[in-house]
């Protein structure tokens, strides 16, 4: 396992793209490649089948990203949602003042009452110099216009976190549903941050995506609640990051470092190459965003005449992904050899969460007869899968079956089915039978799998994959 900066790598591999490339791009903005959005993808049904699907407590929705002002003057954010932000008087930088001082020492500041006095005692870390301008307010918030007029009275915002479209909707979930305390609701969506500082390719980005759910409960059960859901988001983390757990930890933070509507917080960080970073935070909201909507909207939103408290668990998708191809970022040289080309570069990913889970590879014999007969072969076992599997799957052709091993192996692939000439000659003993050959030991299985069986052995090793994913 290496701790180094992959975002080439990932690049070249097809995981992320630069932004409107072919336009000089779009600074600090990502896309995922095919490769990416296939591991995004296995990512949030994992996700979805951990946290909602297989939990009796628990239901989904989908909220709209664009958000009622008036959501956002209760929930707080209108008022609180800001960082402190210095700007460096030689080079320009900006940077987040939490990030440039210590805990104690930003404690401090906010403590001040006339804060544009401050002064930074640190030198600024792109040019070295002690030269920021005062401190300042920085708005985090995104906003739109809905009509062809600009004017304050047709702005809206870009939501923030994708909970406040589950509180603003909590009493239409709870009474169409039937659900009585204790509940949950989870949602999957993209959120909009007017970050100060961008950096480390897809770790922090204005738009990103974010895995949430928001448990209702009563007051004199939010402690046991708390406690359920911290133990499930570690033992989530635990289950997609399988290579180096030691990259894990979890902070309690300070009163002085709780966001406005939190009681407590758990966040949950991972060692990328550049440092800790935050991939999850769980946290005790209270009953202040409920209390907050149903005394601002006038509506009653409590349950058998309780404001439920609320249990938070919120991912972040891009930071995660990151995480999981840091982790499962492996080189080897093989056969205990230093020669170059026998450097294997994979990703040990979790088999559930590869692009993809196998690859139909037919064996090259650009100059002997039969190489069209195996990629025929090869193409419609291919169509037959696509029909019939619970899981991705892909098609490899080059010139080299250990060239396509070797692709495969960078983009995680899990397992190869091989179509040699022993699957196409009627007088062998393992006519129509592939070999199935193991990312991670590089070795092919005992026997060869029959065509008629491949799709149920796959299947059934996928799904054996998956129950063991989603115990505990």
């Amino acid at each position: 396992m290496i701790k180094k900066d992959i975002t080439s790598y990932l690049k070249n591999c097809g995981f992320i793209i630069p932004n409107a490339e072919i336009y000089g791009r779009l600074a600090n903005f990502w896309d995922l490649g095919s490769h990416g959005a296939e591991l995004k993808r296995n990512l949030k049904n994992l996700w979805w089948k951990y946290f909602i699907t297989t939990n009796p407590y628990n239901i989904g929705s989908d909220s709209c990203i664009i958000t009622h002002p008036l959501v956002l003057k209760a929930s707080g954010h209108l008022k609180n949602f800001h960082d402190w932000l210095v700007e460096c008087h030689s080079c320009r930088k900006r940077h987040r003042l939490d990030n440039l001082i210590s805990a104690e020492e930003f404690t401090a500041f906010l403590e001040k009452e006339n804060k544009s006095n401050y002064i930074v005692k640190v030198n600024c870390s792109k040019c070295g110099k002690n030269d920021f301008h005062s401190p300042r307010l920085f708005n985090l918030l995104l906003t739109t216009n809905l009509e062809i007029a600009d004017g304050k009275e047709n702005t809206v915002y870009l939501r923030p976190e994708t909970c406040q479209g589950i509180f603003t909707n909590f009493l239409a979930l709870q009474k169409s549903t039937h659900r009585q305390l204790p509940f949950g609701v989870g949602q999957i969506g993209k959120s909009f941050r007017n970050e100060i500082t961008l950096h480390h390719g897809i770790f922090r980005t204005r738009e990103f995506e974010q895995m949430e759910l928001e448990f209702f409960c009563t007051s004199d059960e939010s402690e046991r609640w708390w406690n359920y859901w911290n133990e499930k988001a570690w033992n989530f983390l635990q289950k997609v990051i399988i290579n180096d757990q030691q990259r894990i930890k979890k902070i309690n933070l300070q009163a002085s470092e709780l966001p406005h509507y939190a009681k407590k917080t758990l966040d949950i960080y991972f060692n990328y190459h550049f440092g800790w970073g935050e991939l999850c935070s769980v946290s005790d909201r209270g009953n202040y965003d409920l209390s907050q909507h149903n005394k601002c909207s006038q509506k009653n939103l409590s349950v058998n005449k309780i404001i439920p408290e609320i249990i938070e668990v919120s991912f972040g998708i891009e930071r995660i992904i990151l995480a999981i191809l840091e982790d499962s970022y492996h080189e080897e040289i093989t056969k205990k050899t230093q020669e170059k080309d026998k450097e294997r570069i994979f990703l040990k990913l979790h088999p559930l969460l590869a692009p993809y889970f196998v690859s139909i590879i037919p064996l090259s014999a650009s100059k002997l007869k039969g190489e069209k007969k195996l990629e025929k072969k090869a193409y419609r076992l291919y169509h037959k899968l696509l029909k019939t599997s619970i899981f991705s799957l892909s098609y490899e052709k080059t010139n080299s079956v250990g060239k396509s091993y070797r692709r495969q192996d960078a983009i995680g692939t899990y397992y190869c089915l091989v179509v040699d000439f022993l699957t196409i000659n009627k007088k062998s003993q393992h006519y129509n039978t592939v070999t199935v050959r193991c990312r991670d030991t590089m070795k092919q299985k005992k026997r060869r799998i029959k065509f008629d069986e491949i799709s149920k052995y796959l299947n059934n090793e996928y799904e054996k994959i998956l129950q063991k994913f989603t115990k505990k």
